[in-house]
C-alpha cells in the first residue's frame, strides 16, 4: 500500500518551500526505508535537481553521492531507493538513468495543488524574519547630477532590497551623502571659477564643469548679491551651499523618476571619525609616522599600512570614514548585515575595509560594485566624465528610455561585467527587448482572459499536465529558488533571466494551445491555468518594481 503523503501535499502549498523540497523529503524517506541509514533533509535536497523534461520532473543523484560511504555501486543504491519511492503517493514514476541517477515524475495531483497555490504573493516568505538589512546604493557625490552609471547601482540595489523584503527581512534603503571633504571645496571653487576667480591651469583642470555649474553660479550670485561676494567666500562654505541645492534640486527629482525612495539619507558629516581612531588604537592597530596616522597593515593582515589621517592637510581619509560608517551601521544601529553597492572606481578597496572592521569585532559587511557603463547609439559610444562636463546625465537618458524599461535592463546585468547599453535594443518593441518580451506575456494572458469574458474559472478537480505545462511550472520553481538564492549571494540578475525564460515558455505554450477555440471543458481547463500563470507573473513584475500593463500599443 502506498504511503499517505498528506503532509507532503500540504508542503507543496507552503510558500516557504518549493516542490524541490517535497521531492527531497520523498528521497530522504525512501533512502532511509531502503535501509541505508539516516540522512538530513539538506543532504537529500542537495541531490535533487531538474532533469530533461522528457525524462521526468526532477532527478536525484543520491546513488552517486552515497556510493562511497555505503561502499556499494551507485546503481544498486538507486534501485533500492526507486523501489521505496514507488510506494509513495506523490510519485507517479521513477526511472534509473546513467550511472546512478533517478528520474522522478510527480503525480498530476501534486502539480494541480501547486498551480492552485499560485497567487501574486506566492514568491514571498518569512525566511528572513527578525533579521535586519541595510542596503546602501547610489550614494553619488552631491557635486553634480546623477549620471548613467548611477542607474545601475540604483536599480540593482532597489531590486535587491525588494527581494530581501519579500522574504521577510526588515530592509532599510540608505543613501550615504558625501557632504564633506575636499570635493565640496572643489565644487565651491568650480562655482567661483565661473564667477570670475582665476585659477592656475593645473587647478582649473581639476574643477567640475557643466551647465549645472553655470546655473549654480547664477543662483548663488543672486543669493549673495554679486559675483565678488561668491569669489570671497570660503570655497568649502560655498560648496556646502551648492551640494544642498544639487541634492534637493537635481538628485532627488531623478531618484523619483527612477521610482527609488531611500529610507535614510546619512550625511558623512555625522560620522565620529575620532572615536573610530580611538577604537582602532585600543586594539593596537594604529601607527603614527611621517606626520600621518596609519592603520597597521601587519595587525590587519594587509600588505601595507593604510593612511587614516593625511599628513598634507590633517584631513580624514575616505578609508577612515568608510570604517566609521560601516561600524555605525553594524554596531551602533545594529543591522545584521550592511550591503553597499559602489561603482567601478571603488573596486579592490573592500578587503582593507573588511580587515579593519574585523579588528573592531565587526562582521556582516557585504560589498558589491558595478562596472563601467557604455551607452551605444548609432554605433558610437558616449564618453562620460562628470568632472569634464562631457557626460550622460541620467535625466537625459530617462527622456529616451522609460524608467521601468531601464530598471529591467540594468537589473538583468551581472554587476561584475561591463555593460554596453544599446539604445536600439532598449527602445525596440519586439522579442529582442527582454522587458517587452516579458511584459507581452503578461498582456497576452490579460487578453486571453478578457476575450473569454469570464470573471472566475473554477479549478478542475482532476487535471493532467503536458510537458509544456510542467516546463512552465518548473520554471516558476526555478524563479523561487533564484529569489531565495539572491538573499544569500546578492545576485538579482538570475531572477530576471528566469522571468525571461518563463515568458518564452508561456509564448510557446500559448502557440500549442488554441484556448479560445477549444471545446468547453478544455477551454475552461486552459483558462484556469492562464489565470494562475497571470497571478504569478503579476507578482514577479511587482516584486522587482515594475507595474504590469493591462495592454500594450
Amino acid at each position: 500500500m502506498k504511503d499517505n503523503l498528506k503532509s507532503t501535499k500540504k508542503n507543496a502549498q507552503d510558500h516557504r518551500k518549493t516542490i524541490l523540497s517535497v521531492v527531497a523529503e520523498s528521497i530522504q524517506l525512501a533512502y532511509e526505508r531502503a535501509g541505508y541509514g539516516v540522512i538530513s533533509l539538506s543532504e537529500a535536497r542537495a541531490t535533487v535537481t531538474f532533469c530533461d523534461i522528457g525524462f521526468g520532473d526532477f532527478a536525484s543523484n543520491i546513488g552517486l553521492q552515497k556510493a562511497a560511504s555505503q561502499q556499494l555501486p551507485p546503481r544498486e543504491i538507486a534501485e533500492k531507493v526507486i523501489a521505496e519511492l514507488n510506494q509513495q503517493e506523490a510519485i507517479a514514476s521513477c526511472e534509473l538513468a546513467g550511472p546512478g541517477f533517478i528520474n522522478v515524475r510527480l503525480h498530476d495531483e501534486i502539480w494541480n495543488e501547486y498551480i492552485a497555490s499560485l497567487d501574486d504573493r506566492y514568491f514571498e516568505s518569512q525566511l528572513g524574519h527578525n533579521k535586519s538589512i541595510n542596503i546602501e546604493f547610489i550614494s553619488a557625490n552631491p557635486t553634480g547630477p546623477l549620471v548613467l552609471v548611477n542607474a545601475w547601482g540604483g536599480f540593482y540595489g532597489d531590486i535587491l532590497a525588494r527581494l530581501y523584503a519579500s522574504q521577510g527581512y526588515t530592509v532599510t534603503r540608505e543613501y550615504y551623502l558625501n557632504n564633506g571633504g575636499n570635493q565640496i571645496a572643489q565644487l565651491g571653487r568650480a562655482i567661483q571659477q565661473v564667477a570670475g576667480k582665476q585659477f592656475t591651469e593645473e587647478e582649473s583642470a581639476e574643477l567640475y564643469r557643466g551647465e549645472y555649474i553655470d546655473k549654480l553660479e547664477s543662483a548663488l550670485t543672486s543669493r549673495h548679491g554679486n559675483s565678488e561676494a561668491l569669489i570671497n567666500l570660503d570655497p568649502a562654505i560655498l560648496g556646502d551651499e551648492a551640494q544642498k541645492i544639487i541634492f534637493s534640486d537635481l538628485i532627488k527629482p531623478t531618484l523619483l523618476r527612477l521610482e527609488i525612495e531611500h529610507d535614510v539619507v546619512y550625511p558623512e558629516t555625522d560620522l565620529d571619525n575620532q572615536l573610530t581612531l580611538e577604537r582602532l588604537d585600543a586594539v593596537g592597530a594604529i601607527k603614527r609616522y611621517d606626520d600621518a596616522i596609519w592603520l597597521d597593515g601587519d595587525k590587519a593582515g594587509l600588505e601595507k599600512d593604510e593612511v587614516l589621517v593625511r599628513s598634507t592637510d590633517g584631513q580624514d581619509t575616505y578609508f577612515l570614514k568608510d570604517i566609521s560608517y560601516q561600524y555605525n551601521k553594524l554596531k551602533d544601529r545594529s543591522f545584521d548585515q550592511a550591503i553597499t553597492i559602489v561603482g567601478p572606481d571603488h573596486h579592490g578597496q573592500e578587503q582593507r575595509l573588511i580587515a579593519a572592521l574585523k579588528l573592531l569585532g565587526v562582521d556582516g559587511f557585504i560589498p558589491l560594485w558595478t562596472q563601467a557603463v557604455r551607452l551605444i547609439r548609432d554605433g558610437e559610444e558616449f564618453k562620460m566624465s562628470k568632472r569634464r562636463g562631457n557626460y550622460i546625465v541620467l535625466d537625459e537618458f530617462l527622456d529616451i528610455v522609460p524608467s521601468q524599461t531601464a530598471r529591467f535592463f540594468y537589473g538583468m546585468r551581472d554587476p561584475n561585467t561591463h555593460f554596453d547599453l544599446d539604445l536600439d535594443i532598449v527602445s525596440s518593441q519586439n522579442k529582442h527587448n527582454p522587458m517587452y518580451y516579458v511584459m507581452y506575456a503578461f498582456v497576452r494572458m490579460n487578453s486571453i482572459l478578457a476575450k473569454a469574458q469570464i470573471e472566475h474559472v473554477a479549478a478542475p478537480l482532476n487535471d493532467s499536465y503536458s510537458q509544456s505545462d510542467r516546463a512552465m511550472l518548473r520554471q516558476l520553481i526555478v524563479i523561487q529558488e533564484k529569489i531565495h538564492l539572491a538573499i544569500t549571494n546578492q545576485q538579482v540578475h538570475p531572477v530576471l533571466f528566469s522571468m525571461i525564460e518563463f515568458a518564452a515558455l508561456f509564448h510557446d505554450w500559448y502557440e500549442r494551445n488554441p484556448i479560445l477555440s477549444a471545446e468547453p471543458n478544455e477551454r475552461a481547463r486552459l483558462l484556469w491555468r492562464v489565470t494562475q500563470y497571470q497571478k504569478a507573473l503579476r507578482g514577479l513584475l511587482e516584486l522587482i518594481g515594475i507595474t504590469p500593463l493591462e495592454r500594450m500599443e
